[in-house]
């Protein structure tokens, strides 16, 4: 009872009850968006177009889910679907894998340049993929892997240098004495990363993880210079074709802006399953 006592004192004061109520206004500001989309996704058209809108829907209906599923050129959703898991597992798999390897080098291998090396690629976070970007589609149609899943699963992990530099940071926090024990007990260099080191980097590599996925969920520019077909489009590149229909909205019912955030809606649900899910 002391304890609960002395905790609730300690977040009553002045600068922890400010730095909560900034906190809370962070996250209403942040979540805003995605309420709204939700919220657009489940008026009809009359609503949509108040004078003055609302947050919360006065009369909730799906017809624009149906409308999206049904009648818009949304038919490929499931298979788009598919093609978005497809690579964004893929590259989470090559990513994991290079930058816990990458990180183990860095932060417990010594070799000539390691500190430059390692600089130069933290580097390259700060330039943006775009620049390069008809270099990477003329690489891509050299080596035969442009319009191929495969293509973009060994692409999206090449931006290596943030999940590298949080695997590194890892590795460096495992204590020295439990590896100079292994080594003691005869341990290599890898039984030393698989068994030693990467338990406590487990951390690390759902964080990568994590981040890998989203990023590779919601990538659209570069996803659409290199595909060309409709049945490799990820979910991105569905959704986004699908504004061109508000143009041929004439319903009484629904309104292209709500069936766009019904898409919009339909595309944020896995990535956000994927971060409650894994955020432990």
């Amino acid at each position: 009872m002391a304890s609960f006592l002395r905790s609730l004192k300690r977040q009553l004061r002045p600068s922890a009850i400010g730095i909560n109520v900034a906190l809370i206004i962070m996250c209403l500001v942040c979540l805003l968006p995605v309420v709204w989309s939700i919220s657009s996704s489940l008026k009809n058209r009359e609503e949509l177009y108040m004078e003055t809108p609302t947050l919360i829907p006065r009369h909730p209906t799906l017809a624009n889910y149906e409308w999206m599923l049904t009648r818009a050129d949304m038919s490929r959703l499931p298979l788009n679907m598919f093609n978005s898991f497809k690579v964004a597992l893929g590259a989470v798999i090559v990513q994991s894998i290079t930058a816990s390897m990458a990180g183990f080098a860095f932060a417990r291998l010594n070799f000539r340049g390691r500190d430059l090396l390692f600089y130069l690629l933290i580097m390259l976070m700060f330039v943006p993929r775009a620049g390069g970007l008809m270099a990477t589609y003329e690489l891509m149609e050299f080596l035969k892997l442009r319009n191929t899943h495969l293509g973009l699963i060994l692409l999206f992990p090449s931006a290596i240098s943030v999940a590298l530099f949080i695997m590194r940071q890892n590795f460096l926090a495992v204590p020295r004495e439990i590896e100079d024990a292994a080594l003691i007990d005869g341990a290599g260099t890898w039984r030393l990363f698989l068994n030693v080191d990467m338990p406590f980097a487990r951390g690390g590599v759902l964080v990568v993880a994590i981040f890998e996925f989203i990023y590779v969920w919601g990538e659209y520019l570069t996803t659409l210079t290199l595909i060309d077909f409709p049945e490799l489009e990820t979910v991105s590149i569905a959704v986004t074709k699908l504004s061109g229909w508000s143009a041929h909205f004439t319903s009484s019912i629904l309104a292209g802006y709500g069936t766009e955030s019904a898409a919009y809606v339909t595309a944020m649900v896995p990535v956000i399953l994927v971060f409650v899910l894994m955020q432990r």
